[in-house]
């Protein structure tokens, strides 16, 4: 029996379908192999790839090499052979039909993407129209410093935004010219919750006041440690990475409506006095790689441990293991790490709320704990984002070292200063209310991009 090889992984074709259809292809193209034999059908190879399809319209599929052994039979066995084309012509008929009803089905059943915004228009023009607020000024100014001799050329965002670097960085390019809206980017991201709410925002903020020409170039990616010599717009950064510029991420762009909803209630709910005088924290194990070397030296762990030695003042679980050795979720089960998923407005009934980063900042994490009317008990990492500028230790949080060596410290500075500490947290919220509204957001980004737009070359 001889065999030959067809590549063709039909890569736009659903997982289930593509081997009957390779089938199914080779018996209607009759080939045959390169050995020798009789065999049936027309001579030749077959090979299904971008510039080799003994089809009229090739090439009908882009293909990357994936073998697939077929086999052929001697010419005694014909008729059978004659018969099993035209069953697997009416198989490869009724596969397409399937696969195309499939498809139909699932499109028509994909439900419209809709972003909720929850910003007033009227209070945010009003607010446009006034000088911005000194700490938004002084941070858009510090972000673009690194440009002011040189300005943002057309060189410095081409280099950027090109080969491996716009899928590695997750990066996204958007020009606005004459208030239209044009962008590009790797298509993995096209459809990703991400990008579609900041393409909605930037919409939103376009409508309401129309922005500047500019061209201008984004990560998706949670943060960067390090400086990339680049004018790219991030949601969060190591404080001494200058060439990158703060922007509110793409949650913090919508205005939050159900977090805030959510922390209003859980203010009713839970008053100061009526608060459980412990530090709460649930989260998961990111913040780096977990081995058996090192499972308990990321501060999430840590935190997690010194609850379990100090049950009565901390009160910290893990809800989910991840970024780890196949070893690590049950070593962390084993140790009594893990606990219960707690829902954000439950977590106000504890006065102190511990914010520990993981891969990068916590993001909305931190925001809804300065909303809480609970003491932020802040872990000071070299990351940051667009607002921790305006924040003050004890005024609206209080700092706890790197590798929280001082945070029962902290924690019992916190208790027995329960005055100072109520006043903290309703600082932090009234920050939030005053100045972090869904309409100081669209400010700050409005300023942001009229601000770059000046440096553009």
């Amino acid at each position: 029996m001889d065999r030959f090889v067809l590549y063709s992984p039909l890569p736009s074709c659903p997982q289930p379908f593509r081997r009957p259809l390779l089938s199914v292809l080779s018996h209607l193209l009759r080939v045959r192999p390169a050995g020798r034999g009789k065999t049936w059908g027309r001579p030749g190879k077959l090979a299904i790839g971008p510039a080799h399809l003994p089809l009229p319209s090739a090439p009908l599929w882009r293909l990357r090499p994936r073998p697939l052994r077929l086999y052929t039979t001697p010419a005694i066995f014909l008729p059978v052979k004659k018969f099993l084309s035209i069953f697997s012509g009416l198989l490869l008929i009724a596969t397409l039909v399937l696969a195309y009803t499939a498809h139909h089905y699932k499109e028509k059943s994909r439900k419209p993407f809709e972003v909720t915004f929850s910003i007033d228009a009227k209070a945010f023009k009003e607010k446009l129209a006034k000088e911005p607020r000194g700490w938004m000024l002084e941070q858009i100014s510090r972000d673009l410093s690194a440009y002011q001799k040189t300005g943002i050329t057309q060189e410095m965002l081409n280099k950027l935004f090109s080969g491996k670097r716009i899928r590695k960085l997750n990066l996204v390019r958007f020009t606005i010219q004459d208030r239209q809206i044009s962008f590009s980017l790797d298509e993995h991201n096209l459809e990703s919750k991400q990008f579609r709410h900041l393409l909605a925002a930037l919409k939103k903020l376009n409508e309401l006041a129309p922005l500047p020409d500019v061209d201008f170039v984004l990560s998706l990616e949670d943060g960067f440690p390090q400086d990339l010599n680049a004018p790219l717009l991030v949601y969060a950064k190591a404080a001494s990475a200058s060439s990158l510029i703060l922007m509110p991420d793409f949650k913090a762009l919508t205005g939050y409506p159900w977090l805030r909803q959510q922390m209003e209630e859980g203010n009713r709910k839970y008053s100061w006095e009526d608060k459980t005088a412990k530090a709460f924290w649930r989260g998961s194990t990111t913040g780096g790689w977990l081995t058996l070397l090192n499972w308990d030296q990321i501060a999430r762990t840590k935190l997690v441990l010194l609850s379990l030695s100090h049950p009565d003042k901390i009160d910290a679980r893990l809800n989910h293991v991840v970024q780890c050795d196949p070893e690590i979720p049950a070593l962390i089960q084993g140790k009594g790490m893990m606990g219960k998923t707690v829902e954000q407005m439950d977590h106000l009934k504890y006065k102190y709320l511990v914010d520990v980063d993981g891969n990068s900042c916590s993001f909305e994490r931190y925001f809804w704990t300065l909303l809480s009317n609970s003491l932020a008990l802040k872990q000071i990492t070299p990351n940051i984002q667009w607002y921790y500028g305006a924040l003050k230790p004890y005024e609206h949080f209080v700092p706890v070292k790197e590798d929280l060596s001082d945070l029962l410290e902290k924690f019992e500075w916190a208790t027995t200063h329960d005055a100072e500490s109520k006043q903290i947290a309703e600082n932090a919220t009234a920050f939030v209310k005053n100045e972090l509204s869904p309409e100081d957001i669209f400010v700050y980004m409005t300023h942001l991009l009229r601000e770059y737009a000046k440096l553009q070359r």
